[in-house]
């Protein structure tokens, strides 16, 4: 299956479409994108995002997802919705405890037709992988613990960039 984020907005709501195996070298645009616009006036009524052609998201992702719920949560007073996700998608959500974040929609969302290829020029840099990770380190205990690791070498890189090269 091809891997891709789709994106676009129409009247003030948000759509994305993950298709494929979504990794953090596909999330530092759809990043810049969303949060620019989540930033900007006019403020943004909704954010859908289509899962139900996703079949593996990796932790930056789904930090990413809850990133873009807490600037909505912050700005629109709800959170995102993410509609029909796959059963690996529900599973990978339920693993981190996102469901208990957004809004889950079993019903099918009209999507626009005019939906862009989020197009990877960027990098996944350090400080989207720390970032998305302190994201859903935030959510449970559990997350905390699993990705303690990962975090700790990430914020070392961050201080001593030579480390990662």
């Amino acid at each position: 299956m091809a891997e891709s984020l789709l994106y676009t907005e129409e009247k003030g709501v948000l759509y994305i479409k993950a298709v494929g195996h979504i990794t953090a070298a596909l999330c530092a645009d759809l990043r810049e994108i969303v949060f620019s616009r989540l930033d900007s006036a006019p403020p943004v009524q909704d954010l859908y995002i289509d899962l139900s052609q996703c079949d593996y998201m990796d932790s930056t992702f789904m930090g990413l997802l809850v990133g873009f719920n807490k600037r909505l949560v912050r700005s629109a007073k709800h959170p995102i919705t993410i509609v029909q996700p796959s059963e690996a998608a529900r599973n990978l959500l339920n693993a981190l405890g996102i469901v208990s974040l957004v809004k889950l929609l079993e019903t099918a969302v009209e999507f626009p037709k005019n939906m862009i290829d989020v197009i990877q020029t960027k990098k996944a840099e350090l400080d989207l992988l720390l970032h998305t990770h302190e994201n859903l380190m935030e959510i449970s205990e559990e997350n905390r613990k699993k990705f303690a690791t990962l975090h700790a070498v990430l914020k070392s890189q961050m201080k001593d960039p030579s480390k990662g090269q």
